[in-house]
């Protein structure tokens, strides 16, 4: 199911802000199906924490690292659950209705949650969509409800109650969990990590062509603004493929931006300075990489490599062969002396080592006589 430019707009705005959140992740579905009907999903900045559903009943802590942890204000947590989906289950028979959908598997979601900043100002927000579509919005400005879908209508009293609900319970109780939790894990949630940036030239697995990447890795929070400049000049996001903030196995993030260059573009890359400019928290102030071509190797020298190693590959083998043939005439010589300790073998050893003309000399004498 594809999600709602709300959800997407709202997460995309949080992530950047100095400041820490709690949210809370609804999903209502409607069709058979063997999921929950219900199930929401507590998370602190971009950490699980939290999971309910309508067929457990109870909300489950997910720290993982703290097996024995506890859920704080679990009842006022069920409580609110429960009324979520209620009020959820409403509002999607009212659109099914509204836009006569009649069975199949229908989607109803919802964001809740509060930001608190560093100097402890805080904000309720809620989003919800129906069907992957933006349905309503609680606007943190003018603390109102806003409908998204044309001539849908709701009671403005409903409004106003939910109103007073969420400024009464919803709020306060977000808020204080979220200290509680930013307490507890302060070293996990709260911590800086700076990012690994660099610029390279990669050959596009797709189209094959030419691709200049800028890549940020091993950072954390999750937050991060990536640019990747041209001459000093941001490149237009349409122009870019990536952008997605992916999750690295250690726990930290990664972030990658990559442009396609068209021939002209691959032909004078030369000319064109590209900079990837990265902002995060871990930063004291914003990093510049600049990408620098690799070098053309020079074609007389590749040449020249080529032809080392095929001496060294046809050299070796023969050598090895000479020397192995040497030493098992060595060893066959040893074996037929039986130790080189008889007479007729040290005279042999004689003869070897001495050489063609002192052979010669031997013969001469023997056949010249006394």
């Amino acid at each position: 199911m594809k999600p709602s430019a709300l959800f997407l707009l709202c997460c995309g705005e949080l992530a950047w802000a100095d400041s820490h959140s709690l949210w809370y992740f609804m999903t209502l579905t409607t069709g058979p199906s063997q999921f929950p009907e219900f199930v929401v999903v507590g998370m602190v900045d971009d950490v699980q924490v939290e999971y309910y559903d309508s067929d457990v009943g109870k909300v489950i802590s997910r720290r993982h690292w703290r097996p024995d942890a506890e859920v704080e204000e679990a009842d006022s947590k069920v409580t609110a659950a429960k009324h979520y989906h209620n009020s959820m289950r409403n509002k999607l028979q009212l659109l099914m209705s509204h836009l006569n959908h009649t069975g199949g598997h229908r989607t109803y979601q919802r964001i809740a949650g509060c930001e608190l900043d560093d100097d402890g100002s805080a904000r309720f927000g809620r989003w919800d969509a129906y069907d992957g579509r933006d349905a309503l919005v609680y606007n943190t400005q003018s603390y109102s409800w806003s409908l998204l879908i044309p001539q849908v209508v709701i009671d403005k009293a409903l409004f106003q109650v939910n109103k007073i609900r969420a400024d009464t319970f919803y709020q306060p109780l977000c808020v204080r969990v979220l200290k509680s939790y930013l307490q507890q894990e302060r070293t996990r949630l709260m911590r800086r990590v700076k990012p690994r940036v660099r610029v390279f030239q990669k050959t596009s697995a797709f189209s094959g062509g030419t691709e200049v990447t800028c890549l940020a890795t091993g950072f954390y929070p999750r937050a991060l603004e990536l640019t990747l400049l041209r001459d000093g000049r941001p490149v237009p996001e349409q122009e870019l493929t990536g952008g997605e903030v992916l999750p690295n196995g250690d726990g930290t993030y990664q972030l990658r931006k990559s442009l396609a260059l068209s021939e002209e573009e691959e032909e004078r890359r030369g000319r064109h300075r590209y900079t990837c400019r990265v902002q995060h928290s871990g930063l004291d102030n914003g990093l510049e990489v600049d990408w620098e071509p690799e070098p053309d190797l020079d074609t007389g020298l590749i040449v020249g490599v080529v032809i080392v190693v095929l001496i060294v590959v046809l050299v070796l083998p023969v050598a090895a062969c000479v020397l192995w043939r040497k030493k098992g005439r060595g060893e066959r010589e040893r074996e037929r002396c039986g130790g080189a300790q008889s007479p007729a073998c040290r005279s042999s050893d004689v003869k070897y080592t001495a050489g063609q003309g002192q052979e010669q000399s031997e013969t001469s004498s023997n056949s010249s006589g006394p």
